[in-house]
């Protein structure tokens, strides 16, 4: 027969008590509810926009409608391009601006890179 000391049994309970209490859903598994900012392209107007900001960081918007938001987004000047890090489509961007005179500000137009 085995001896088992009173520490190995006291280990044996502990990891039987906290594997028995992980998945304590319906189907077993462990279930992660995210909360999603981002849906169908767009930000959901329903959220402030400080919490957008600090979780995915500056918001522009296409012309098309279609928004990205990138952490870090330098200046950039008429029919210039930049590559950038797009956080809510977690890949990288092309972004050109072109000044459009009427709105008076820029428009922002967005490709992906093509190393993506």
């Amino acid at each position: 027969m085995i001896k088992l000391s009173r520490y190995t049994i006291a280990h044996i309970l502990i990891v039987i008590i906290i594997l028995s209490s992980c998945a304590n859903t319906s189907s077993g598994a462990i279930e992660y509810n995210t909360t999603s900012y981002f849906i169908n392209g767009k930000f959901e107007d329903a959220i402030p926009d400080s919490i957008i900001r600090k979780v995915y960081g500056f918001v522009i918007t296409e012309q098309n409608g279609n928004q990205h938001s990138y952490r870090i987004f330098r200046e950039i000047k008429s029919y210039d391009r930049k590559t950038l890090f797009c956080t809510a489509h977690k890949k990288w961007e092309v972004v050109s601006a072109f000044w459009q005179s009427e709105k008076a500000r820029f428009e922002y137009m967005v490709r992906t890179h093509r190393k993506n």
